[in-house]
């Protein structure tokens, strides 16, 4: 049984160019991903990521460690996870939503997760960015991830990393007095250059209100942020909302998590 499982793959390129070959998801898969204590740290996904993957033009051996997982660029993250859930599961997701006793109560919703893929093996069109406004977006620079250089017009040079789940797991375990906006930034290992010598950016005095408008500008158009959301209306009333696919409690499995 387990063979016959493996042998149903499904192959396909990720925003970064990369190409990734997933199986299907099977019984052992929901251990992983129920674990409490590697969920704090986002481990849990990246451990499942590195087993549902058993090929990858990403690596010369063309496998994914657990650690390269963990620091494959989010894009990519989020490309496996959906293409699994679509391959295993099929893709559309059943999900409810209570609005309160006063504004209707509980709504069943469906959504489809096409809606947030795109072919990443070819630019999109105009008219396909339009229609899929939801979508996992391309990394511009393709494959490049690490040590992406900034300089801005000040003169200062600058380098920084795609967004990981390392730096998605520093952000989420924050308290919350400290889940600036800057740190999206230190969650992407920004460095800047002083006399020759990379310094990590842990505090951004020495940076103007100009400077730092550059600095958000170039990271997000080469590191576009993934939201995972979808709006949902409600039948009784204008009332909208909201909801985060991936925390939908069925998105891995059904009655599961």
């Amino acid at each position: 049984m387990e063979q016959e499982i493996n042998s149903y793959l499904l192959e396909f390129t990720a925003p970064s160019g990369f190409k990734y070959t997933i199986r299907e998801q099977n019984g052992e898969d929901d251990d992983i991903l129920s674990n409490p204590v590697e969920a704090q740290s986002l481990l849990n996904i990246s451990r499942f990521v590195s087993g549902i993957v058993v090929s990858t033009d990403r690596t010369s051996n063309g496998k994914l460690t657990v650690e390269q997982a963990h620091r494959l660029p989010a894009l990519d993250k989020y490309c496996i996870l959906f293409n699994s859930r679509i391959h295993s599961l099929g893709n559309e997701i059943e999900f409810q939503h209570d609005w309160g006793k006063e504004n209707g109560g509980i709504v069943n919703y469906s959504q489809d997760l096409n809606e947030f893929l795109f072919d990443y093996s070819k630019e999109p069109t105009e008219e396909e960015l339009l229609t899929k406004p939801n979508a996992i977006p391309y990394y511009p620079e393709g494959k490049l991830s690490t040590d992406i250089p900034i300089k801005l017009s000040t003169g200062k040079e600058l380098k920084f990393d795609l967004l990981n789940a390392v730096g998605e797991a520093y952000v989420l375990n924050l308290p919350l007095e400290k889940r600036t906006k800057n740190q999206e930034y230190v969650a992407r290992n920004l460095c800047l250059n002083v006399d020759g010598k990379w310094d990590k950016v842990t505090s951004f005095r020495m940076f103007s209100v100009r400077e730092m408008l550059e600095i958000k500008k170039h990271i997000l158009s080469i590191d576009p942020v993934f939201t995972g959301t979808t709006t949902i209306e409600n039948p009784s009333n204008s009332m909208v909302e909201e909801i985060s696919i991936v925390a939908i409690k069925d998105f891995f499995y059904p009655g599961e998590i």
